[in-house]
């Protein structure tokens, strides 16, 4: 933000066609900014709407250095009513960050942005986190205009401005530090993943999936990204019962150290070159989780929209096992394991137990094996919903590998599953029909919950990280039989090592 760009309209009377409800003139021989409020000089005395010039701005200097910025006029042009101020050229930051053409130059708008949030917060001064209410001038310099008049300015130009440089942005239900640290983490997950976090055009939906944290983990949106960096962003991201002000002050703090000052460092500098191998495994792995998590959300969201309609809980919940009884019934006779190979098969059961997908753990064994791991994971699954029913718990559950790859932040959703899984070949020879592995990996459970299929489990995690409600890993060695049973290949054997 070293240069300072032409002022779009000056001189003209025109608005700015990237930023119509910004318009820069000359009035009375001097430059101003003026704010095109969209309506009639009838409407806007009917709506009382000259308080508005009363109402002052904030310029921020880099140094964390504040001025007011006051309105100082009203007048109407255009067939509408516009209030302007003293001189400010820049661009708002909204159409800064989905700029992909000038990606550092927005990386150092959000510099700029998260310093001056950081200094008028510590001032008790925090203006409104919009994306579109804010104007990056030279230098650094920035402008948050008054946040009514910014109101009527964005509506007036349509829904889509103020979605695309408010609602994406915003959280419904978080204000001050800890809304402006949503916002930061929104801001950056959009420059770097080239797309926001939640880009449901529907405002309803939209806001369920900020409350919920339904969004691509920056693993498979932007692979390669400096894995700190990610879980910052993934921290302001995730949902949490309550967002304190304390906390949400030094994520701001880390997120402003990591990227370090203006021109410190290019935004392709925080993305680093993977193998073409793990690229593709990536994609693959993205795809699969897309399907996966509208599934499950699907789910979640239609439980949460019935279960008042039912006549009770108890009636609901009843509905549920039978309709479980019936699908474990129906589907467990046929496998689905046709075409996978045996180190495929393993490595679906272990997936499964992590979502809780006891049908798929069924299908890839047979009868009579993995019965302590499916009961474990059909028990939970039950427990869980019971919990979501009573508590109205949203999301309930969250596997363990989802939240590894958010950066394992706090939240108020049960970790639960496998991850660190590591596969070692000891019988390869299929022509006998039967092959082995060993499978060693870390169940998560969440701390109060025991596992009954291993009596002797050895934890990792103190007591206090327990008491606080953090999952705990067991670490695991399993030795896994396999048999070629019906044209496909099914684990016959688990025997669990201590």
């Amino acid at each position: 933000m070293d240069k300072t760009p032409e002022p779009p309209g000056a001189g003209e009377g025109k608005p700015d066609p990237l930023s119509p409800r910004f318009i820069l003139d000359e009035a009375r021989g001097v430059l101003v900014l003026e704010f095109d409020t969209g309506l009639d000089a009838q409407a806007f005395a009917q709506l009382k709407l000259a308080h508005l010039i009363t109402e002052s701005g904030l310029t921020v200097s880099p140094d964390g250095s504040w001025t007011p910025w006051k309105p100082q006029g009203i007048r109407e042009q255009h067939g509408t009513m516009g209030i302007w101020g003293p001189a400010f050229t820049g661009e708002r930051l909204d159409i800064l960050i989905t700029d992909d053409t000038r990606k550092d130059e927005a990386l150092d708008a959000l510099r700029y942005w998260i310093r001056a949030c950081l200094c008028l917060e510590a001032r008790q001064r925090l203006p409104v986190p919009w994306p579109a209410g804010a104007i990056l001038g030279p230098e650094g310099t920035i402008l948050f205009p008054p946040e009514k008049l910014l109101r009527y300015s964005l509506n007036a130009a349509g829904p889509e401005p103020w979605f695309t440089g408010v609602e994406q942005y915003v959280h419904p239900d978080l204000s001050g530090i800890a809304g402006t640290a949503f916002t930061a983490g929104a801001m950056l997950y959009r420059l770097f993943c080239g797309s926001p976090p939640f880009p449901n055009p529907n405002l309803e939906l939209l806001y369920k999936d900020m409350r919920e944290g339904v969004f691509l983990p920056l693993t498979l949106a932007a692979p390669g990204l400096d894995t700190d960096l990610a879980a910052l962003i993934s921290r302001t991201l995730s949902p949490c019962k309550e967002k304190h002000a304390a906390t949400a002050s030094l994520i701001l703090n880390a997120l402003e150290g990591l990227l370090g000052p203006p021109g410190s460092a290019a935004a392709a500098s925080y993305l680093h070159e993977m193998d073409p191998a793990e690229q593709a495994r990536l994609t693959r792995e993205k795809a699969r989780f897309i399907q996966q998590r509208t599934r499950r959300v699907q789910a979640r969201r239609f439980m949460h929209r019935n279960i008042p309609l039912i006549g009770g809980i108890s009636i609901a919940l009843l509905s549920l096992v039978l309709i479980i009884t019936s699908v474990i019934s129906d589907r467990a006779k046929r496998p689905n394991t046709q075409g996978m190979e045996p180190k495929e098969v393993v490595e679906t059961y272990y997936h499964a137990m992590g979502i809780l997908d006891h049908l798929q753990m069924d299908a890839c064994v047979m009868p009579k094996t993995g019965r302590d791991d499916i009961g474990m994971v059909t028990n939970f699954f039950v427990i869980t919903r019971v919990r979501q029913a009573y508590e109205r718990t949203i999301p309930a559950v969250l596997s363990a590998q989802e939240w590894i790859d958010a950066g394992s932040p706090p939240t108020e959703a049960t970790v639960f599953g496998v991850s660190d899984l590591r596969l070692e070949g000891i019988d390869q020879d299929e022509r006998d029909g039967e092959v082995s592995f060993a499978a060693s990996y870390l169940l998560w459970l969440p701390g109060s919950f025991r596992d009954p299929a291993d009596p002797g489990q050895r934890e990792t995690g103190s007591e206090t990280a327990e008491e606080a409600g953090f999952p705990r890993s067991i670490s695991r060695r399993d030795l896994i039989r396999l048999i070629y049973y019906r044209g496909a290949w099914r684990i016959a054997e688990i025997q669990r090592k201590p």
